[in-house]
């Protein structure tokens, strides 16, 4: 079966490199109905929810967003490991207790290509021309591992560090692996490869970062606020005292905010990286502290940057766009075994107000309020795997096991697929229930999801929308694969020496189009160019809106080559990094490029590309 590049590749080429002479006028004409098309197709009848392509080699979140097509990926085991050789009649599967109808089976396990290699790699794009489009194809599942700096002291990352060569020193072939890491934001270190010799050489570069939101960022004890004894002896009012303590959980709340706020920005960025790749995603995520909890009585509808200190609405919907993209969450605690620090040698046997443990029942308290976050965060780890159909690790010192075990666990697996009886989408959790017809055989896939309209979502969450769509237009975020497109960059030519000309040519199957009673298809997507120097700086940048309504025709023509839209920036001389994105205003799906251009001074030779 063809891959979703070469799909949109072959449609979309010819259009791009032939619209380098296109008139800009002429590009679209939305409000007429028409938009104009370099390699008109015979008209093909649209097609209805049921008729649409169901093939898993689609984008799970574009399948969902344009066919609300629930996918649902399952891992089954016995004894003796994976168990392989199950059809789709041995499942059932059930959504709140009712049995839904099984649109799609397919069966997924590593294969390696008679090249020995797991990738297949598209043919390099021509000059000026740029994709979001996944570049790495495969027939395994991705593995993606994020090493997390924001949340784990320098200690621990040396330690997982450590256990991260160990394990690529004897890494399967065929398992291909992306390695990010996260700070005060998300950093791409090595995109897909099964190369161990490249992701050992990344690893073995890799400089462990202090956090600044750990009040220890280096390990050990926290730092004491009062002189020893100061608190205990009575010199201090129990007043002053007391505001010290509010203080502190303020500052200490506030510092967890950003954790929280930065680790959703996180996750939020890998699945719209991921979105576009097919089949599963396990995402290994390495961290000492896992700030996060999923409410499933949440319910996605209203404004979820409503209200303070309550992350409930914006956790459910990381988890829903991890779970849209298919991607399966592997917590590892970055600790290893925890022991006890209030026996620990470094331990001073005072608080942090310097008051000793050993006085009035401090200990037993300190322990337990240790023991505590200790569960709260193992059972935090427990819940993101299950909700995704993953697999937490914890209180083991052998990490680099853990992550050749999640690889393994995530690997093989069956794919399940159905449209929902139930049509209220209400923004309620539904729970998925998946049994089989075999005794000693054990399933583990995600607990379900919310039922969200992404048509209606979208615009009904103007401001999430249009924070998601800010940050993925940022420079250093990673690419964004959930709306494909390609892109021609023009240079500018004699008689406009500043203006930089793109033309995007977006996947018309990605995008949400709506026939209305004037018997017209409409659909609104954004198209956008944000410009920045060779330093990364931005400077400037423009957005295009299309709201397009297309006769029966034309709709029937584009669907079988490309939704275009144009863009034109004005730069004084000098180089440039563009970011180039389009959004789904329905939807709420990103499609987003790095491009490049360079602007020469008049009468100059070109200047040096960045």
């Amino acid at each position: 079966m063809a891959s979703a590049y070469s799909k949109i590749f072959a449609g979309c080429f010819l259009v791009l490199v032939s619209a380098a002479g296109m008139n800009p006028q002429t590009a679209t004409s939305a409000a007429s109905g028409e938009i104009k098309s370099a390699s008109p197709q015979a008209a093909a009848p649209a097609q209805t929810e049921e008729q649409k392509p169901t093939s898993v080699y689609e984008s799970a979140t574009v399948l969902k967003s344009i066919t609300r097509l629930v996918v649902v990926d399952v891992v089954a085991t016995d004894k003796n490991g994976a168990v392989t050789d199950l059809q789709r009649d041995d499942f059932t599967l059930l959504e709140n207790g009712k049995e839904q109808k099984v649109r799609v089976f397919n069966f997924q396990q590593p294969r390696v290509n008679a090249s020995g290699g797991a990738s297949v790699v598209p043919p390099k794009l021509p000059e000026n021309v740029y994709s979001n489009i996944a570049r790495y194809n495969t027939g395994s599942a991705l593995n993606v591992i994020l090493l997390d700096a924001l949340n784990t002291n320098l200690l621990n990352q040396a330690y997982v560090r450590d256990q991260m060569i160990r394990y690529l020193e004897k890494m399967p072939e065929g398992q291909p692996l992306a390695v990010y890491t996260l700070g005060s934001k998300l950093t791409l270190l090595q995109d897909f490869t099964n190369d161990p010799a490249v992701l050992k050489a990344v690893v073995k570069e890799l400089k462990g970062k202090a956090s600044p939101l750990q009040d220890s960022p280096t390990g050990g004890p926290d730092q004491e606020l009062l002189p020893p004894g100061v608190a205990d002896s009575g010199m201090m009012p129990a007043g002053m005292l007391q505001a010290m303590q509010r203080f502190e959980q303020e500052r200490v709340a506030f510092q967890t905010d950003l954790r929280i706020a930065y680790t959703l920005d996180a996750l939020n960025s890998i699945s719209r990286a991921l979105a576009g790749y097919p089949g599963r995603k396990n995402l290994i995520w390495v961290s000492e502290a896992f700030p996060l909890s999923i409410d499933p009585n949440m319910e996605l509808t209203g404004d979820i940057f409503a209200g303070t200190r309550n992350y409930g609405p914006q956790i459910a919907k990381a988890a829903d766009a991890l779970i849209d993209a298919q991607i399966a969450m592997y917590p590892i605690d970055a600790r290893g075994l925890v022991p006890s620090s209030l026996f620990s040698a470094e331990s001073s046997g005072r608080d942090k107000f310097g008051r000793s443990l050993a006085r009035g029942g401090r200990m037993a308290t300190a322990a337990s309020n240790e023991s505590a976050q200790l569960q709260n965060v193992h059972g935090t780890m427990r819940d993101m795997a299950d909700r995704t159909g993953g697999m937490a690790f914890y209180n083991t010192n052998g990490l680099d096991g853990a992550i050749r075990k999640s690889i393994e666990d995530g690997s093989t697996y069956y794919t399940l697929a159905y449209y929902p009886e139930d049509k209220n989408w209400d923004g309620k959790f539904r729970k998925i229930q998946v049994k089989v017809n075999r005794s000693g055989v054990k399933l583990r896939h995600r607990m379900g999801y919310y039922a969200v309209d992404p048509r209606s979502f979208a615009e009904q969450n103007q401001k999430q929308q249009a924070s998601a769509f800010g940050l993925a237009l940022d420079l250093d975020s990673p690419i964004s694969t959930g709306l494909p497109f390609l892109a021609l960059v023009i240079p500018p030519v004699e008689k406009t020496p500043n203006t930089v000309m793109v033309n995007f040519g977006v996947d018309p199957h990605a995008i949400s189009f709506e026939k209305q009673a004037d018997g017209l298809q409409h659909a609104t997507v954004e198209c956008t160019v944000r410009v920045f120097s060779a330093k990364g700086k931005p400077t400037g940048g423009k957005i295009t809106t299309i709201n397009a309504a297309l006769k029966p025709e034309t709709f029937a023509r584009m669907m079988e080559d490309k939704f275009p839209c144009q863009q034109s920036v004005e730069l004084a001389p000098g180089n440039y990094f563009l970011r180039l994105g389009v959004r789904d205003s329905r939807t709420g799906l990103i499609g987003t490029t790095n491009a490049k251009v360079a602007i020469a001074s008049a009468g100059s030779p070109q200047e040096k590309k960045p």
